[in-house]
């Protein structure tokens, strides 16, 4: 578990880059965010569905029934949002990234900062589970009447591996200032 790859991060790239790269991811994934989100109010206000009940559809048949309820300008719509998303996968996942890195080597010392060096590299690999999700959510809003039959699942199958992964970023970040605190008052006492 001691890979010096991995301990590289301890000292590289410097701390000014990391705040640096994750400032910029942090202004990204929000302008982002915010030009995506007039089309999900727009699929919200059309039907009782959105993009994450797109995602999270699993079946042929509940595609159909969302793409349905949706007219093909929102289709449309969704397809170009989801290649903007594309960029925001690469924003997020720099950014969580960033976030974590800066914990690991501020907040952490011995085995659970080895640990947190591992799980650095956490949102990159929900990154990537992202954008085969968004292959298979293109595949679908192209052809919305005749998309793979495998699109709905592997669609859905990573993007519950991504929510997975960030999830679990997040339960590091508070497991580590919990630790952290713990350290800190078990040195004062």
């Amino acid at each position: 578990m001691n890979n010096p790859l991995i301990r590289k991060l301890e000292t590289s790239p410097s701390q000014k880059i990391v705040i640096i790269l994750t400032g910029l991811a942090a202004i990204a994934s929000v302008i982002i965010f915010l030009l995506m989100r007039p089309v999900e109010a727009a699929l919200k206000a059309a039907s009782p569905y959105g993009v994450m009940e797109l995602e999270f559809a699993w079946t042929m048949e509940q595609i159909e029934q969302i793409f349905g309820t949706w007219t093909e300008e929102l289709i449309t719509q969704e397809l170009t949002v989801t290649y903007i998303d594309y960029g925001f996968l690469l924003a997020y996942s720099t950014f969580l990234a960033g976030i974590t890195l800066l914990i690991v080597r501020k907040l952490l010392s011995g085995q659970i900062q080895l640990v947190g060096l591992y799980m650095t590299i956490v949102p990159f690999i929900a990154a990537l589970f992202d954008a085969i999700e968004n292959l298979n959510l293109i595949l679908m809003l192209s052809s919305p009447s005749n998309f793979p039959t495998f699109s709905p699942f592997l669609a859905s199958f990573f993007a519950t591996l991504k929510f997975g992964l960030l999830i679990l970023v997040l339960v590091f970040w508070i497991i580590s200032l919990v630790w952290f605190l713990y350290q800190r008052s078990s040195h004062k006492s």
